[in-house]
């Protein structure tokens, strides 16, 4: 390197705790910081100003290098690892690398010796600035996203271990939920529900820790995502936001209200909800909404029983004719002894809802005024219709 550009380093080295405190001050007053964050304290000070004596020590280290190897890095990215370990953002990482090459630019202008030097050493003087910053700005990132995602992987190791104990079909204790959800920084409820939705055939990468925060995800049997949420007004729009970010396929069943030890049995109820459902519905399926189906699911072969024992007679009728008798028999179940009432409901003539309900009293005989055989009709119907 030009022996004159050696000269200003020579005397930048004399004074080198001295454009260490400028680096300092530089950022100080002009970083960007958070917004009007507090005056930093001791030790973060002590340690900005070791930052800016080792950046100064580089950038020296490189006027003295002419060509030779080039000074280590490593503490920059453990530099770049800290910063991201006490909170502090990127953006205030990398302006505190730009102020300091400005105030180190500004340090060599001010020596005597650097009045003298040609242009073309001047400008190597500036590249060396320039370069100075780039270096030190990639090291100190390298370090600050390998700590964010070694921060973020502890995170969601935590977030699985806590929904891992959530759905568990044997109950965890509270001291242990309580410490998992803790250590996950996530507040434990009195109650908890659990949503259920098919993953995409080709889930986009990383969507399976997209969403808000407060729901824990996990995936569970037959390619469906779990999502655990707190029981309060807002759960089903936070399920909801969890279940798009995700790109989950609808419906979304969502399981009853629970204590967290029990989250399992809201996650069992939501997956037969959403097994029950027909391919063609979409949108939200509560479990409260539908207990008598999960109660027939819940015993198949009996509800097939009650449908073959109280509807095999409509078996031999043609199926128009099928259909239409059992859409009156569900009228009449609704409003019994109300005729005008199923007319208006099937929008037909109370005429033609008289002839129909003979009909039904050839086939059923007295079952439509007794009163335990009318509850078990309406079962039957009910359970044939999860079957189609």
């Amino acid at each position: 390197m030009d022996g004159s550009i050696q000269g200003v380093a020579r005397h930048l080295r004399a004074q080198a705790d001295a454009l260490a405190d400028a680096v300092l001050a530089r950022v100080q007053a002009d970083s960007p910081g958070d917004g009007g964050a507090a005056t930093p304290d001791a030790a973060t000070l002590r340690n900005l100003r070791l930052g800016a004596r080792a950046a100064v020590d580089f950038f020296l280290a490189r006027l003295d290098a002419d060509g030779g190897q080039a000074p280590d890095t490593s503490l920059f990215v453990a530099h770049g690892r800290a910063q991201q370990a006490a909170g502090r953002s990127l953006s205030e990482l990398l302006a505190f690398y730009r102020l300091g090459g400005l105030a180190m630019w500004e340090g060599a202008q001010a020596i005597p010796v650097s009045r003298t030097l040609p242009q073309d050493a001047i400008f190597a003087l500036g590249a060396e600035v320039l370069e100075t910053v780039d270096r030190l700005s990639v090291a100190a990132v390298e370090g600050f996203t390998a700590q964010e995602a070694e921060t973020l992987r502890l995170e969601l190791a935590r977030r699985d271990r806590l929904v891992s104990l959530l759905l568990s079909d044997r109950p965890s204790g509270a001291d242990q939920l309580a410490a998992a959800a803790g250590a996950a920084a996530w507040t434990l409820p009195a109650r908890v529900r659990v949503a259920v939705a098919a993953l995409p055939a080709d889930p986009p990468p990383g969507s399976g820790l997209a969403g808000p925060a407060r729901v824990l995800t996990a995936t569970v049997d037959g390619g469906r995502r779990a999502l655990v949420v707190a029981d309060d007004e807002e759960c089903e729009r936070w399920l909801l936001r969890a279940a798009r970010a995700q790109q989950l396929e609808a419906p979304l069943a969502v399981g009853p209200a629970v204590a967290p030890a029990h989250a399992a049995r809201s996650l069992r109820r939501a997956t037969a909800l959403l097994e029950q459902a027909p391919a063609s519905v979409d949108g939200v399926l509560r479990c409260d909404d539908h207990e008598i189906d999960l109660l027939l699911g819940a015993a198949p072969e009996l509800a097939r029983a009650i449908v073959a024992r109280r509807l095999d007679a409509f078996e031999a009728l043609p199926a128009a004719q099928r259909e239409r008798l059992l859409e009156t028999l569900r009228g009449w179940l609704a409003h019994p002894a109300r005729p005008q009432a199923i007319a208006d409901e099937l929008g037909v003539h109370v005429q033609t809802v008289r002839y129909r309900l003979r009909q039904l009293r050839d086939l059923l005989g007295d079952a439509l005024d007794d009163p335990e055989a009318r509850f078990e009709l309406s079962v039957a119907l009910r359970a044939r219709s999860l079957s189609k």
